[in-house]
């Protein structure tokens, strides 16, 4: 069964509570992805365009990288360090 987006809503705000970098890491993951695919979608629907599935990935990977790539003051904790050197920005020890 999947779950619909007041589900998806009500177990993000459960999950994803507080300020910690972790948190708002996944916060944004999941907003850049709703965000993309409703836009993809309404492009295709409204405006008869339609871009491959590796392009919004793309998008959505860049928009995620660069907003956190500006995040300063991370503490350095391993996990906050961890997430950075998956997305490979530059604010590691910072």
């Amino acid at each position: 069964m999947t779950k619909g987006w007041d589900e998806w809503i009500r177990w993000s705000t459960i999950t994803w509570h507080g300020k910690s970098f972790v948190n708002f890491s996944c916060k944004l993951s999941f907003a850049a992805t709703v965000y993309h695919v409703w836009q993809e979608r309404n492009a295709r629907i409204f405006a008869g365009m339609s871009r491959s599935s590796n392009l919004v990935f793309n998008q959505i990977e860049c928009i995620i990288h660069d907003k956190l790539d500006l995040m300063r003051k991370v503490l350095p904790t391993d996990e906050n360090k961890r997430i950075q050197r998956a997305w490979r920005v530059n604010n590691i020890d910072s």
